[in-house]
C-alpha cells in the first residue's frame, strides 16, 4: 500500500525575491532575484493566495472528502497560510501523480465554489511529494514534523472542522454564507 506525503503550495506564496531564495522547476534552488520577482508579478493572472483559517478548513474538508469518495485514507492534514501537507495512502494500483492531481483538482473546485470564483488558480503548478518509506517515517511525520506547523492540524480519529460550505454533503452554500475574505478572491485587475 503506497503512502505519500504531499505538499501543495499556495499560488504565488513564495516570491523570487524571498531572502531564502526560490525554486525554479527543473533547475532547483536559486538565489533571491528581485528582477525575476518583478517579472513574475507582471505576468501573474491572479494575486498571491494566503490560506485563511476558513480556507484551511475547506482544504481539510475537501481532502477528507476526496479520499473518502475514492476509498483512499487521509492519515493527516496540516494547513498553513502558504501550503498544505497531506499524508495519504491507497490500496489499488494508482500512480501517485493521479492521486495528487485529483486532490488538487477537488481542492481547487472547493475553494473556487466557496469564493464564488471558478477557474482561479489556488496552487502552484507542481507539488512536492515524498514516499513514506516505513512506519518510523510515518510516525515522524505524524508525531513530530506536521504537529509543529502553526495552522489547522487534523488527524484520523479527530472531529473534522465544521462544514459550513456543504463540501461533505455535496451541497453548495449560498455566497453570503461562505465567509471567505474578499482579499482572497479579488482578481489582479481590480
Amino acid at each position: 500500500m503506497p503512502v505519500y506525503h504531499f505538499t501543495l503550495h499556495a499560488y504565488r506564496s513564495w516570491s523570487a525575491d524571498n531572502p531564502r531564495g526560490y525554486v525554479r522547476r527543473r533547475t532547483g534552488i536559486l538565489r533571491p532575484d528581485p528582477q525575476k520577482a518583478a517579472q513574475y508579478d507582471s505576468q501573474a493572472k491572479w494575486p498571491p493566495v494566503r490560506f485563511t483559517t476558513q480556507m484551511q478548513q475547506i482544504l481539510v474538508l475537501g481532502s477528507y472528502d476526496v479520499c473518502q469518495t475514492r476509498g483512499w485514507r487521509l492519515h493527516m492534514a496540516a494547513a498553513e497560510p502558504s501550503h498544505l501537507h497531506l499524508i495519504v495512502s491507497w490500496r489499488q494500483y494508482l500512480p501517485w501523480q493521479k492521486v495528487r492531481q485529483r486532490i488538487k483538482n477537488v481542492l481547487s473546485l472547493s475553494l473556487g465554489r466557496a469564493a464564488s470564483q471558478a477557474g482561479r488558480q489556488w496552487f502552484v503548478r507542481e507539488a512536492s511529494r515524498k514516499r513514506v518509506t516505513d512506519r518510523e517515517h510515518l510516525d515522524h511525520l505524524t508525531n513530530s514534523y506536521l504537529p509543529k506547523h502553526r495552522g489547522l492540524l487534523w488527524r484520523e480519529g479527530q472531529p473534522l472542522p465544521e462544514d459550513r460550505w456543504g463540501i461533505l454533503g455535496g451541497r453548495r452554500a449560498a455566497p453570503a454564507a461562505r465567509g471567505l475574505p474578499s482579499a482572497a478572491t479579488k482578481s489582479k485587475k481590480t
